[in-house]
């Protein structure tokens, strides 16, 4: 990717740092359902963030977003500046982003997310991202994504792709409510939501930096639930496990959570705090991404 959140240029660290949180750095901005009052949910229309989608989907045919994302500290970037050539800069990584998706039938779709930083913008600090594939925001559905959050430039330096395919992520998921038993004893207000996914991430090739090479078959599970309260404030958490663990990066974290607003309603805002890259569980070693290494986000759902 061209414009990274670390120093490391490998071309698969950021793209499956994808692997969630595979979700971090600035990718911000993914949207919740809200009830309304006939139980059926709004839906935000546009993610940016790889895990928007574990947990709400969008039922219009187009839909788009315009975010602005920040870090809260300063990074060491490697900035491309050329077609060979890069520079290495302290600074907080700070995103323009443009989200466009459209579904043509049913709940499938195809998502674009052109990104460009703040400062230091042009042709080669530019990227973007993109998935696809059918993904049924209703509780008690499956859906199969397609995503690839990693080394995609239109303009790519040297002799670099403009995407790698093969190191994008397929996901198979399961949404799924709680029992009403358990559930009735865990929302807060009437109207509020609890879901839950499980689900299994398959990465083709994916960089090793143990190896600092390329290799096959990264295979992630995953687990999570996201609360919505007062039918736009939400949090959600997801947890990663990996059946082999040596195919676990320092930036692939055990676990991401996100917070914030979301209107839902093309037009309106959403603010939105997430933390997805290296972050481990108690007792865990090199551990990387404290509170402050997460990133907070704007979102206008465009008006149409």
């Amino acid at each position: 990717m061209g414009y990274y959140g670390r120093a490391e240029g490998k071309r698969g660290l950021l793209l499956l740092a994808m692997l969630l949180p595979g979700v971090n750095d600035v990718y911000a901005a993914s949207q919740e359902s809200a009830a309304v009052s006939d139980d059926e949910p709004i839906q935000a229309g546009v993610f940016t963030s790889r895990w928007g989608r574990l947990f709400s989907g969008n039922k219009d045919k187009f839909s788009g977003a315009l975010s602005f994302s920040s870090g809260l500290k300063e990074q060491q970037l490697t900035i491309p500046n050329g077609s060979a050539s890069a520079e290495q800069k302290k600074k907080i990584n700070q995103l323009l982003n443009l989200s466009l998706q459209y579904s043509p039938y049913s709940y499938w779709f195809g998502n674009i997310t052109l990104r460009a930083p703040i400062t230091d913008f042009d042709k080669y600090t530019s990227d973007f991202r993109y998935s696809f594939g059918y993904d049924d925001w209703h509780p008690n559905t499956f859906s199969l994504v397609y995503s690839n959050y990693g080394d995609n430039h239109f303009f790519p330096s040297g002799k670099a792709r403009r995407t790698y395919f093969e190191q994008g992520a397929f996901t198979f998921a399961y949404k799924f409510s709680l029992p009403k038993s358990i559930e009735r004893h865990l929302l807060i207000n009437e109207g509020d939501a609890l879901t839950c996914q499980v689900g299994y991430s398959w990465v083709p090739r994916y960089y090793s930096l143990a190896d600092n090479d390329i290799r096959s078959n990264k295979q992630v599970g995953l687990g999570g639930c996201g609360y919505t309260f007062k039918q736009h404030f939400f949090i959600r958490a997801t947890a990663f496990w990996y059946p082999h663990a040596d195919q676990q990066q320092p930036w692939n974290g055990d676990y991401s959570y996100s917070f914030g607003y979301a209107g839902y309603t093309p037009g309106s805002f959403s603010l939105q705090y997430s933390n997805y890259s290296g972050t481990r569980f108690p007792g865990r070693s090199s551990a990387t991404a404290k509170f402050r290494e997460g990133t907070i986000s704007l979102i206008w759902f465009l008006p149409f």
